[in-house]
């Protein structure tokens, strides 16, 4: 699985669009192949939330690129296309 691109999505579960958002992404990322999504909560894991100095939520890391607030579905095909930058 050395092809395997990770997906970082730091959410709040006390957020109004968690569960949309939520969705949205996993939905998203289940439609590729070679996508391992990982969901954190900042509330269940700050040490992450610090070690990646989020600062807004929701926040996902794709790729080495940082997209912050909710994402559209095209944002998240086209951002989950594009090959990675390097991270």
């Amino acid at each position: 699985m050395a092809d395997q691109r990770k997906i970082l999505l730091f959410i709040s579960q006390e957020s109004a669009v968690y569960n949309f958002v939520r969705r949205q992404v996993e939905v998203a990322c289940s439609q590729e192949a070679g996508v391992a999504l990982e969901i954190i909560d900042i509330a269940e894991h700050p040490e992450l939330a610090e070690q990646y100095n989020i600062e807004a939520l929701p926040t996902l890391i794709i790729g080495g690129k940082r997209f912050v607030g909710q994402p559209t579905a095209e944002t998240l095909a086209v951002c989950i296309h594009q090959p990675p930058s390097g991270v």
